[in-house]
C-alpha cells in the first residue's frame, strides 16, 4: 500500500483565492501552478506556486493520508481512495484557498495560511490539504525542482507526440504506396 498508482506527476492549476475570513480588500492573487508527485513509495509531495513570492508545500505519508481517508469517509480500497485524490487533484474545481495578509516574510501583502481544495466533481467529498509556507532558499529550490519536472514533463509528452505523428505518416505512406 503506497503511491506506486501514481506513476506520472500531476500538474495543474488551482484557482487562487482569498478565504472569507480574510481582509475585504485583499490584493489581487496571481495564477499558481500546482505540482503532485510521489516522493517515494511511501511519501506525496504537493506544491503550489506562482513562481514570484507564493510557495506552498504539503509532504504526506500513507498513514497520515489514511487519516484523511477516515475523517472524509472515503470507503473502499486503499487504491480506490488514492484514485480519487488523483482525480480530484486533477479536476477543474481545484482550489487553493489563502488566508491573511502579513508583511513578516517580506512580501508586501502575502497570505499567512493556504490549504488546497480539491473535489472530484460537485457533491462528492472534498479533499483539503494545508499547505506550508516556503520562503527563501526553500522556495527557490522548489521553484526550480518544479521546472524542471515540467520540462522532463513536457521533453517526454513531446518524445510521445513525435513517436506518434511517424508512425502515423509511416502507417499513411504505406497505405497510399500499396495504391499506386
Amino acid at each position: 500500500m503506497g503511491f506506486e498508482a501514481l506513476l506520472e506527476p500531476i500538474f495543474g492549476e488551482p484557482k487562487a483565492e482569498w478565504s472569507a475570513s480574510t481582509a475585504t480588500s485583499p490584493t489581487p492573487l496571481r495564477p499558481h501552478v500546482l505540482h503532485v508527485y510521489a516522493l517515494d513509495p511511501s511519501r506525496l509531495t504537493i506544491r503550489v506556486t506562482d513562481f514570484h513570492s507564493s510557495t506552498w508545500e504539503a509532504l504526506r505519508s500513507v498513514q497520515q493520508l489514511e487519516g484523511l481517508r477516515d475523517s472524509i469517509g472515503i470507503r473502499g480500497s486503499w487504491s480506490e481512495f488514492l484514485d480519487y485524490v488523483i482525480a480530484s487533484m486533477k479536476s477543474e474545481d481545484l482550489k487553493l484557498v489563502l488566508e491573511g495578509q502579513s508583511n513578516s516574510h517580506g512580501d508586501k501583502f502575502g497570505a499567512v495560511n493556504a490549504k488546497l481544495i480539491a473535489q472530484k466533481s460537485k457533491g462528492m467529498p472534498r479533499v483539503s490539504i494545508p499547505l506550508t509556507k516556503l520562503v527563501g532558499d526553500a522556495a527557490s529550490e522548489a521553484m526550480l525542482n518544479f521546472s524542471l519536472e515540467l520540462f522532463k514533463s513536457f521533453k517526454s509528452k513531446h518524445s510521445l507526440l513525435i513517436y506518434g505523428c511517424n508512425s502515423c505518416c509511416g502507417l499513411l505512406l504505406l497505405f497510399l504506396f500499396t495504391f499506386i
